[in-house]
């Protein structure tokens, strides 16, 4: 009875121990697949954001570059009367018509978020700087938005004191041969809604610098959870 009963219970335990093996495999097994679709979604959001770098340097180029119009203008105000007609086209058209549009990818960044995977990453650094990251995206877009509505204000200035000579464009673009029809002094009124235009070029420009930091401080964080590095 006892030879019986110690074989039944042996194989009972056998029976036990091979479920819960196959418990901790299976367990085992569902948490690499999501370890592993975390690290492709992490893999594609770093190739998004490199992208994201790219399109800022150019972003932050233009704003630069239209906020430094604006100075010029503003200094050489009292003094058209010396200076080339082109070269005050130019720094009109560049002051009122540039601007950028930022693009806003976070396809990859919401699915993440949506399926929890995000729950995985375990450097908080890398959790938080995404999150920092894809809120100050819209942030950026109003600010584009602004820069739209000033430059509503003052097209009509533009239009009726430059000729656009040609379509030329710049490294960028952008059209900019424009040529000033007079030699009269920008109003007071212009120059002053000019200047309000370039703080938020340069504000913008500001933003987009300490974004390309951050980003590329993020994409480090992310190479390391992954082990891409």
């Amino acid at each position: 009875m006892k030879k019986y009963l110690f074989k039944y219970s042996l194989e009972f335990l056998v029976i036990v121990m091979g479920i819960s093996i196959s418990f901790f495999i299976e367990k085992r097994n569902a948490k690499d697949y999501q370890e592993e679709l975390k690290n492709q979604s992490l893999k594609r959001i770093i190739k998004n954001i490199e992208v994201d770098i790219k399109d800022l340097k150019f972003n932050f180029n233009v704003q630069t570059i239209a906020s430094n119009a604006t100075d010029w203008l503003v200094k050489n105000n009292t003094n058209y009367s010396n200076i080339s007609q082109d070269s005050i086209g130019i720094y009109l058209n560049n002051a009122i018509l540039l601007n950028t549009i930022f693009v806003d990818n976070q396809e990859e960044y919401r699915a993440l978020q949506n399926s929890g995977l995000i729950e995985l990453i375990e450097n908080e650094k890398a959790v938080t700087a995404l999150q920092n990251k894809y809120m100050r995206h819209e942030f950026y877009k109003k600010i584009e938005d602004i820069i739209i509505e000033e430059t509503s204000f003052l097209s009509d200035f533009l239009y009726e004191n430059t000729l656009l000579k040609s379509q030329n464009k710049n490294e960028y673009g952008y059209t900019y041969d424009r040529v000033y029809l007079t030699k009269n002094k920008i109003p007071h009124k212009v120059i002053e809604r000019l200047k309000q235009k370039a703080s938020f070029h340069s504000y913008y420009a500001d933003l987009i610098k300490y974004r390309i930091k951050n980003d590329s401080l993020l994409i480090e964080y992310l190479k390391t959870e992954t082990n891409s590095i």
